[in-house]
């Protein structure tokens, strides 16, 4: 099976089983986002750790939380670490297990994934809306390739829609062990939704510096906004050490702490 054929059967077949057999698409409540202006001498360190939404749950991430087809796609180092996605997995009560789900209010927002060292030789993201309807689908070469990898939504892909909830999938792609045989996948799969900010919270947010900025999406339970501005600054900046421990705070407080000091990769 070449791989034009394996990526069109993975992304139409594999994804859609996955989205019937995972934690379905939660609802969550309108968001207004709380900020106040720090005066611009103010050297205070400012605190990122993250706040679950109202009713969402609280963070409990188990192992990994990679699935996979197969044994071969196995880890090439001692790291320990899955392939995972940097996303809250809340865990409600009386549910069977955590969910991978997060806010944004962005209209293209950014995912970030940890890549253990595998056998893989390529990644395939896959967005889908509430019906199940492809928004969105690429490959990225990761051969020889662990660390911290991002998937920007380009402005060109349909804009999400405030209020509704849509299905990311994330999967590692390790050759086969023989021709007649598939490919193996790890992969995995959340969600994330959409949500409008208060329009007076939102024109306050432009005159605060991007690390307040991502202190006030964390308070307020808008990961995706919180994570991106970080990891925006962290790779800018990398050796400042006061964002580096704000990086990890943030990680931290949704149980990623392990993976905060794993490289970036373009």
């Amino acid at each position: 099976m070449d791989k034009q054929h394996f990526f069109k059967y993975f992304s139409q077949q594999f994804l859609s089983i996955l989205i019937t057999v995972l934690v379905g698409v939660g609802m969550f409540p309108s968001l207004a986002v709380r900020a106040e202006k720090s005066s611009s001498q103010e050297k205070t360190r400012v605190s990122v750790a993250f706040q679950p939404p109202p009713g969402q749950g609280m963070p409990n991430r188990t192992a990994g939380g990679a699935s996979r087809t197969g044994n071969s796609c196995g880890r090439l180092s001692s790291d320990k670490s899955d392939l995972t996605a940097l996303v809250p997995a809340l865990q409600k009560p009386n549910a069977i297990g955590p969910s991978l789900t997060g806010l944004t209010t962005e209209a293209n927002p950014t995912f970030y994934f940890y890549l253990p060292a595998t056998a893989a030789t390529e990644g395939v993201f896959s967005l889908k809306d509430e019906n199940e309807q492809d928004l969105y689908q690429t490959r990225l070469s990761v051969a020889g390739k662990t660390g911290i990898i991002s998937v920007k939504l380009p402005s060109d892909t349909p804009a999400l829609k405030i209020g509704q909830s849509y299905r990311w999938s994330f999967g590692l792609i390790c050759p086969s062990q023989s021709s007649q045989q598939p490919p193996e996948v790890i992969f995995v799969t959340g969600e994330i939704r959409r949500v409008e900010a208060d329009a007076a919270v939102s024109e306050q947010l432009q005159q605060l510096t991007p690390v307040e900025q991502a202190a006030v999406y964390a308070e307020n339970g808008i990961w995706f906004n919180s994570v991106e501005i970080l990891a925006n600054l962290r790779q800018t900046q990398p050796n400042d050490s006061m964002l580096a421990s704000m990086w990890e705070e943030l990680l931290k407080s949704v149980e990623l702490q392990e993976i905060a000091k794993q490289p970036f990769i373009n």
